[in-house]
């Protein structure tokens, strides 16, 4: 196998790792698994979640989510599906861009399920050979209560994933 054919099959193989791990953000954020949910973050990770807060570290990346998250015996109070991926890899290095779906699914049956559209921007390092989240910032693009969000507009939804409508 040539030097260019063994780069492109690890490179496939990090991307495939890369929307796993992705895939995992998006389950173990709606199952929920909190545990699991923070494992994917390396030590000195960032959130940056516009009107809900810049997190930095695993302490406060916690804290955030753990305000956030479904409760345990609410599992799948929302389905966070992520589309479009545009991933790029440098060595242990990645960054990847996804769109997302929000569906909430604890309203009545008049009420919408699509609440949240964003675009998620993030950064991925290799660590012990597994790749984890070293930055992830979302920006919200649309929700259900005011529409279209614009730029410095953002601020925290009226309803929570968990609220018994």
């Amino acid at each position: 196998m040539s030097h260019r054919e063994e780069v492109m099959k690890q490179n496939s193989a990090d991307w495939a790792e890369i929307c796993q791990l992705k895939s995992a953000y998006g389950w173990h954020y709606d199952t929920p698994d909190f545990e699991a949910l923070i494992d994917l973050f390396t030590d000195d990770a960032v959130c940056a979640f516009g009107a809900y807060g810049t997190w930095n570290g695993k302490d406060e990346i916690r804290a955030g989510f753990a305000e956030n998250v479904g409760a345990p015996d609410n599992p799948f109070p929302s389905l966070h599906t992520f589309v479009n991926p545009m991933i790029r890899i440098d060595g242990d290095d990645a960054t990847g861009k996804w769109y997302l779906l929000d569906f909430v699914l604890s309203g009545g049956a008049d009420e919408p399920v699509l609440r949240v559209m964003g675009v998620y921007d993030e950064r991925y390092r290799r660590e012990d050979g597994r790749w984890k989240i070293a930055h992830m910032h979302l920006t919200f693009l649309w929700n259900s209560d005011v529409g279209r969000i614009r730029p410095g507009e953002e601020r925290k939804l009226d309803w929570h994933a968990d609220a018994v409508t």
